[in-house]
Parts: C-alpha cells; structure tokens; sequence
C-alpha cells in the first residue's frame, strides 16, 4: 500500500509541474499577442505634403567627404491606411538632378521601403529609409548599395515655387511614380502577395549616422520655423 500512494505522489507531482508550465507558456503567448497589439495599434504618423530641402549631404563608401545636397523637393501622398506614395528630386550642385519614387509602408512602429521582385512576381518590403519626424521637420536617411543619403526637410505649401532646374525631372518622377503605383496596385499576379524581407543588399551604410542623429538634434531643439530652406533663397 505505501508503494502505491507514493507511485500516484510522484505522478501527481509530475501532472501539476506541466500544468504549471503549460500555464506560464500560455501566459507568455497571451503578453506576446498583447504586446504586438500594442505595437500594431500605434498610429500611423502623418508625414503627407511638400517638404523642401534644409540640409542635406551624401557619404559615398569610397570617399571621405560628404557631397552637400544644393536642391531639393520631397512630395509625399497618403495612399491608404499604412502606406504612403513618394516622389524626391535632389541635386547635388555642378551634377544634374536625380529623382526618385515609392511606397512607404508603416509597420510596427517604424517606415519601410515597398518594393516590386519582377523575376519573383512579390512585392517585398526593406529597411532601406529611415524617417524621423518632429513637428514640421522630418528627417530621412537614405541607405543604397554604395551610400547613404541624409537630408532634413521643412513642411512647406504645396503651391510654393520649384526650382526650374529640378521641374523637368520633377514630373518624370511623377509620370513614372505612377505607372508604378498602378503595377503595385492592379496587377493581379502581384496584389494579395505582401511579405516582409528585410534589407536585402547587404548592411545599410550607418558610418556616419550619429554625426547625422547630432545635426538633427540641432534643428530640432531650436525653432524650427526659424530655419529657413533653399527655396527661401531665389535661384
């Protein structure tokens, strides 16, 4: 007799240590579902507008000093809840302007680049922008395979001026912005395929982010609406 009650101890014992870690497993999942949650119901920020060019420069891996950015004009268009369509012109004074267009995605709490996989037929999304946003001033760090782009950007009015030099690439950007707004949208064989992959072409080049994240910082603990942007300045 005393065999058997200890026999049924032991499994006793054993039955109660599962359900002990069974509950504590069950409550781990439960604050992961809530903590995503909370990372998923932050709001999406609104950076929609014209945003004119206060500073920026770009590092090249190959060189050590930075190239300043001399124009610039950054148009940005909610498309829907999470996302939002971008046209950026930039030239880096004696070289012509270069334009660039996409989709930026808002996802747990932080902005990633939408892009098209043609050989794949995906749409995929990388860390490839960084954006930072403090009253009228938004920040973004560029990351592409042999630089980092780092510009900071004042809200301006959408009817302002744009320089002459930077219109005809301007609407290039539109044009093409928008043929391919409407293959990430409408074509059948890409819609309904949204993955995350995160930066594909190797590290992002952070060298020089901190003495970025410092002339950020400056601008925005002083007025912002002090600063003025090269479009303030006639061409």
């Amino acid at each position: 007799m005393i065999l058997t009650l200890s026999g049924c101890s032991d499994l006793t014992s054993k039955q109660s240590e599962e359900n002990v870690k069974k509950e504590n497993l069950e409550q781990e999942v439960e604050r992961d579902e809530k903590k995503e949650d909370i990372i998923n119901s932050i709001e999406t920020p609104s950076i929609e507008g014209r945003y004119d060019l206060i500073d920026g420069y770009a590092f090249f891996r190959d060189t050590i000093h930075n190239h300043p950015v001399y124009k610039a004009i950054l148009l940005i268009k909610r498309i829907s809840d999470k996302d939002f369509g971008f046209i950026v012109v930039r030239k880096v004074q004696g070289r012509t302007p270069i334009g660039e267009h996409g989709i930026l995605s808002y996802n747990k709490n932080r902005f990633y680049m939408k892009n098209i996989d043609y050989s794949n037929k995906r749409i995929y999304y990388t860390e490839g922008i960084d954006i930072r946003i403090k009253d009228s001033l938004l920040s973004t760090i560029r990351y592409v395979s042999n630089a980092t782009e780092y510009d900071i950007w004042k809200k301006s009015d959408l009817e302002s001026n744009v320089y002459i030099s930077l219109r005809k690439t301007l609407q290039k950007e539109k044009e093409e912005y928008a043929n391919f707004y409407d293959k990430i949208s409408n074509d059948p064989e890409l819609t309904g395929r949204d993955e995350f992959v995160y930066y594909e072409s190797g590290k992002p080049y952070t060298k020089n982010d901190s003495v970025f994240q410092k002339k950020w910082k400056h601008y925005t603990t002083t007025n912002s609406y002090d600063h003025k942007t090269v479009n303030d300045i006639q061409e």
